[in-house]
């Protein structure tokens, strides 16, 4: 690892231990009664699990892949997943909680997964299926959308 790398991850470290800090001053709660530190709490321990996990890989002097610069093909990528994901939240009232994920996933699995069209329409459909399952197995409210699904 590069010493930008090694600072980049014992900064991440840092503001993961800082923000730790920070949520479980909000209030984490518990399991069954979470409260509003309780997700704030959770993403900055794992931040800051990942980046000590890196730190220690770089300082032990394991072996890292090398990260090339962007290129205008990947570049391409990152713009159609932001893009999908804006769609996404922007159609998720309007057409509901299934509809708007079948659409979300077969751009994401035909345009950037490069599956053929129908693994991607397929699976796709079944992923947005077996999320409404479960979501509405545990009693959460999702949209609904025109149809009802």
């Amino acid at each position: 690892m590069t010493r930008p790398d090694l600072c980049a991850s014992a900064f991440l470290a840092a503001l993961g231990a800082a923000a730790c800090v920070a949520a479980y001053r909000l209030g984490p709660g518990d399991i069954t009664n979470p409260g509003p530190g309780f997700m704030p709490l959770a993403a900055a321990a794992l931040l800051g699990l990942m980046a000590l996990g890196q730190l220690a890989r770089g300082l032990v002097g394991g072996a890292g892949t090398a990260v090339s610069a962007p290129t205008r093909g990947r570049l391409s990528v990152v713009v159609v997943v932001l893009a999908t994901l804006a769609g996404f939240g922007r159609v998720l009232e309007t057409a509901g909680f299934a509809i708007s994920t079948f659409l979300m996933l077969a751009v994401l699995f035909g345009v950037v997964a490069r599956k053929r069209w129908w693994v991607a329409v397929l699976v796709a459909f079944l992923v947005a299926a077996l999320a409404r399952l479960a979501v509405t197995a545990l009693g959460l409210p999702l949209p609904e959308g025109p149809l009802g699904i």
